[in-house]
């Protein structure tokens, strides 16, 4: 497959583009990984919303949530679900999974919109500028890839993992923040401890995965 370089520029930003070949890809990958997308998008809205960030392209930032990891489906099966860390050339890969997210996007659907791009592309970027896979920091990081960030984060971090246990939604509270003004926009994370039995509950009413708990 062609890689394109990290661009921020060139995609379509109707929000009908490609409206059909948008919702059938999106609901794929919110189903995959064990549903982690559906669990992200279900927790964007409210962060947005908190923030007093309130957009009328709210659906492009649940589409971004959906979609954000769809290029992990090019991980190969034994790095993106290794019982253990990751040697140094495999991270390098997996970081390439927000590359490939976007080609896969600009592959498939005819106009991809900024808004969604934005997030496959640039959810792992940090406030601090030391993310991934451009370096972007603070405001320079578009708005809905910062607030997909920090969902992936809760998601993540609070589901086990070939390679970890599940943390608890406690001890993942108080790392979202810690990691306020470092990885994380300080307003968003504040916004977020605000309403975080509401994140919580969002978050467990989009699971499908037995015996899932909001402790």
């Amino acid at each position: 497959m062609t890689l394109f370089s990290p661009s921020l520029h060139g995609a379509d930003c109707s929000p009908d583009a490609g409206a059909g070949q948008l919702r059938e890809l999106a609901k794929k990958a919110g189903e995959d990984l064990d549903g982690h997308g559906n669990r992200v998008a279900s927790m964007v809205p409210l962060i947005l919303l908190a923030a007093g960030a309130f957009s009328e392209k709210w659906t492009l930032l649940r589409f971004g949530a959906l979609l954000h990891d769809i290029g992990k489906s090019l991980i190969p099966e034994d790095i993106l679900h290794a019982p253990r860390g990751l040697t140094q050339s495999e991270w390098v890969l997996m970081q390439r999974h927000t590359i490939f997210g976007l080609d896969i996007l600009r592959q498939m659907v005819r106009d991809v919109p900024q808004d969604i791009a934005d997030c496959v592309l640039l959810h792992h970027e940090r406030w601090d500028g030391q993310g991934y896979p451009t370096g972007l920091a603070g405001e320079a990081i578009p708005l809905f890839a910062r607030i997909v960030a920090i969902a992936d984060f809760i998601d993540a971090v609070a589901s086990p993992r070939s390679y970890k246990p599940a943390v608890p939604l406690t001890i993942v509270r108080q790392l979202i923040n810690r990691e306020s003004g470092s990885r994380f926009d300080p307003a968003l994370a504040e916004a977020t401890l605000l309403i975080w039995e509401r994140l919580v509950h969002a978050r467990w009413r989009a699971d499908s995965r037995p015996a899932f708990t909001t402790r």
